[in-house]
């Protein structure tokens, strides 16, 4: 069972929480988070959903509970656990590329290359080399404590998204090991607090085949950190109805 908590503190960029599934509509690489793998009843294996438009279950915000996160991790599917997942807290996300195929643009005629003879290649498609994570200051300034000493991490992996609305889904880390966690959880305990929700953002980055960078909009996602209780860290899949 989750203890009760007897003092509480929360950022007032807390204001934004129903604001963070928004996604930026003018932006070349879209990307929501909170996106949550499903499984059937009884069963162990959780599936991420194939693509962005596929997108249904979402959580629109995390709870770690100290105690059960220091033994398991995060849970998969109700007391499944990855072996050495300890303090690693991943957010699954969605990200989709909105450049139309380089190919077909001014395109008058056929053959694959769209009337450029040579261009084989699709220059907008995107490769994707990591995720910016953060707790910024100015989201997350507590009256009394002042504000998380978090630096930006920077998450390293490669995906290519295909243009003309080519999507990933995945998991990202938004807590990468102990060193992370420990910087928030002794936050937590130096405030008097039995627990304080952080706002996260994270941003992806990469560049087009032609070679232009590319960083996707800013997603914010609240995670509640309760270094006491022993129960109740959000996991990354739900039983799917």
């Amino acid at each position: 069972m989750m203890k009760t908590p007897m003092k509480v503190l929360s950022a007032s960029a807390l204001l934004a929480l129903s604001l963070s599934g928004c996604v930026e509509q003018d932006a070349t690489l879209q990307l929501k988070g909170g996106v949550l793998a499903t499984t059937g009843e009884g069963e162990v294996a959780c599936v991420l959903p194939s693509d962005y438009e596929s997108v249904v279950v979402f959580s629109s915000n995390g709870f770690i509970a100290g105690q059960e996160f220091a033994e398991f991790g995060q849970p998969l599917v109700g007391d499944e656990y990855v072996p050495g997942s300890q303090n690693a807290f991943n957010l699954g996300v969605a990200f989709l590329n909105r450049l139309p195929d380089s190919r077909n643009v001014g395109a008058t005629g056929g053959g694959g290359s769209g009337g450029f003879e040579g261009l084989y290649l699709d220059q907008n498609a995107i490769t994707v080399t990591g995720a910016r994570v953060n707790v910024p200051s100015d989201l997350n300034s507590f009256a009394g404590v002042g504000s998380v000493d978090f630096p930006e991490a920077r998450r390293d992996f490669s995906a290519l998204v295909e243009s003309g609305g080519g999507s990933v889904v995945m998991t990202v880390p938004l807590i990468a090991g102990s060193s992370e966690y420990d910087v928030l959880e002794e936050f937590v305990a130096s405030s008097g607090a039995s627990q304080i929700t952080f706002v996260f953002t994270m941003q992806l980055v990469g560049e087009t085949l032609a070679g232009n960078e590319v960083t996707s909009n800013i997603y914010q996602y609240p995670v509640t950190i309760c270094p006491s209780c022993d129960a109740g860290t959000t996991g990354v899949c739900v039983v799917a109805e």
